[in-house]
Parts: C-alpha cells; sequence; structure tokens
C-alpha cells in the first residue's frame, strides 16, 4: 500500500518537474506567460510592455501571452508585472490556442 502511494505522489510531482524544467525560458526567444485568471488583455500588454517585451499573440479563451525580448532576466520581470508562470514558447503554444497580433511574425 505505501508503495501505491509513493507512485501516486512522487509520479505526478515528478512530471510537473520535468516540463517546468523542459520548459524553461531561454535569453531572446519567445516565451508564454500565464496571467491571474479574469486579466484581461489590456492588463497582459501592460505587464508585457513594462517588462520591455514585445507581444507576438495573445490566447483567444484564457489569460495567456507570447512575448518576447532581448533583455536581460525578462522572465523574472514578467513575474514581477503580475505573471503566475512564464515558459518557453516552443513547448507551451503547442498546447493552446492564439490569435496573432498584426504585425507579428509567427
Amino acid at each position: 500500500m505505501r508503495e501505491l502511494l509513493f507512485g501516486l505522489i512522487v509520479g505526478p510531482l515528478m512530471a510537473l518537474a520535468l516540463l517546468l524544467l523542459a520548459g524553461q525560458p531561454v535569453q531572446g526567444r519567445p516565451v508564454v506567460a500565464l496571467f491571474p485568471p479574469g486579466s484581461g488583455e489590456a492588463a497582459m500588454i501592460a505587464a508585457i510592455a513594462a517588462s520591455g517585451g514585445a507581444i507576438l499573440a495573445l490566447s483567444s479563451s484564457r489569460p495567456i501571452a507570447v512575448s518576447t525580448a532581448e533583455t536581460m532576466d525578462y522572465a523574472g520581470k514578467l513575474y514581477a508585472a503580475g505573471a503566475w508562470l512564464v515558459l518557453d514558447a516552443s513547448l507551451a503554444k503547442l498546447c493552446m490556442d492564439i490569435r496573432f497580433v498584426s504585425g507579428s511574425s509567427r
């Protein structure tokens, strides 16, 4: 019974740890930022602008934005601006519906 309980607890924690490790933001590459529920487009745009980034895409149904910046510690600045989670966009945007902002490149 203890082995089953151990597997039920440790298994999901290991999967989460691997996801966070694989999704670690890389400087100069696009990131996906998850904002608190109820965050509107204006709030996400303001947070990204305050962090020194440029918006590439916005989710049509969730408080998620894809952005990029050449500044150091861009992910840290997004966290300070209110983002809950910041991941590398190459991994995260496979799982979301996004609309690209006009004038941005895919």
